[in-house]
């Protein structure tokens, strides 16, 4: 079977983030409405960073209003119940022009009328590209699905070629999108949507963040952008590693940053994990050998048992700084590094940057060799 496309499960990201108080705003003027319907309040949503903001607001004599204040052009969404997952529902973007909504009723929501600034406009034009992705997907699922049922293998190939070149043209599309629409809120909020889907290279995200005039720089959506990218880049190798801070044993806060001028073994391991211990001798074995040469090791344990923890430190005699903040898979360091299986670990030099990961068994000390002559 075809695997799903991209715009599935990215199209309707609802992603942005908030700014500080001290950035300039702009009026927010909605007026709304809402004819032929018994509907007595409708809900405007939108989302500042993982938090979502809800309104009622009443529809008396077929007509609704909102106003308030926006930092920037942001994405809202109208719904008639109050979950604001609800679907149908009407999307649409919000500048510094007025707001004018001619709701449909029921399930013609989302066909419903909005006039509003260029940001919308530019968001129209967006919707016709991805729309027509979709027709394309929809028509090649179709196709797919009939050949699999006539056993027509040479078909089934032919499509999934032709799918592969589909995601590759929405890819094209969308940085093209931006490349044009330099200045655009739509083009920022691609950014930290569309192009946030951990199945697309980080370099497609990268090359379209580029296309971003300057002065889009404070914008929240393309500073979520970048932020990715640095977060990502520190955890690949010839980066400069992200920093962490977490306590160890004694409940110390410790930074990856305080084992500048050595290097330094990141090693994401659990008392719970037998490959992990199984693996423990390997790296005593490796810190005892060069530790007398700027080396050590900081251990970050994806334990949740304070005492199982402590215990395994002790069984393995893991001389070394160890770190937990005992949440087991949900370990921050963990999670920020992107740990999805272990024993993993990144080796860092002296400066901080990343050259190695994932050193197991010979390979580790081979590595060390090299660096430590």
């Amino acid at each position: 079977m075809i695997n799903r496309f991209f715009i599935f499960t990215i199209f309707l990201s609802l992603t942005s983030f908030a700014q500080k108080s001290t950035v300039k705003t702009f009026p927010l003027k909605l007026d709304g409405e809402l004819k032929n319907s018994s509907q007595k309040v409708v809900y405007l949503h939108h989302q500042e960073g993982d938090i979502t903001f809800s309104d009622s607001l009443a529809v008396n004599k077929g007509s609704f209003k909102f106003q308030s204040k926006l930092t920037e052009p942001r994405m809202f969404w109208i719904t008639f119940g109050r979950d604001a997952a609800q679907q149908p529902n009407l999307v649409f973007f919000i500048d510094e022009s007025p707001v004018k909504v001619n709701l449909l009723s029921g399930d013609s929501i989302a066909y419903s009328k909005v006039v509003a600034g260029p940001t919308q406009a530019d968001y129209m034009e967006y919707k016709l590209m991805i729309n027509n992705f979709i027709a394309l997907q929809q028509r090649m699922q179709n196709d797919f699905t009939e050949a699999a049922q006539k056993g027509d293998y040479n078909a089934q190939t032919a499509i999934r070629n032709e799918f592969e070149n589909l995601n590759k043209q929405y890819l094209a599309g969308l940085k093209n999108f931006v490349k044009t629409h330099p200045k655009s809120a739509m083009s920022a909020h691609i950014l930290a949507s569309d192009l946030n889907n951990p199945n697309i290279p980080l370099t497609e995200l990268e090359e379209a963040l580029s296309y971003m005039d300057p002065s889009m720089k404070d914008n929240s959506n393309v500073k979520a952008a970048q932020k990715r990218i640095d977060d990502k880049k520190g955890t690949m190798v010839g980066y400069t590693a992200t920093n962490f801070s977490q306590a160890d044993v004694n409940g110390k806060m410790v930074q990856l940053t305080d084992f500048r001028g050595k290097y330094v073994l990141v090693d994401f391991w659990a008392s719970w994990c037998r490959p992990c211990r199984m693996e423990n001798p390997n790296v005593v074995a490796a810190f005892n050998k060069y530790k007398s040469k700027g080396f050590t090791v900081l251990g970050v344990s994806m334990d949740s048992n304070r005492e199982a923890w402590l215990a395994a430190i002790q069984q393995d005699a893991l001389a070394w700084t160890q770190l937990s903040d005992l949440k087991g898979w949900g370990n921050e360091v963990g999670k920020l590094y992107g740990v999805s299986g272990i024993p993993a670990n990144y080796l860092i030099d002296k400066e901080g940057k990343i050259i190695a990961k994932d050193l197991r068994g010979a390979a580790l000390e081979e590595k060390l060799a090299e660096v430590l002559k």
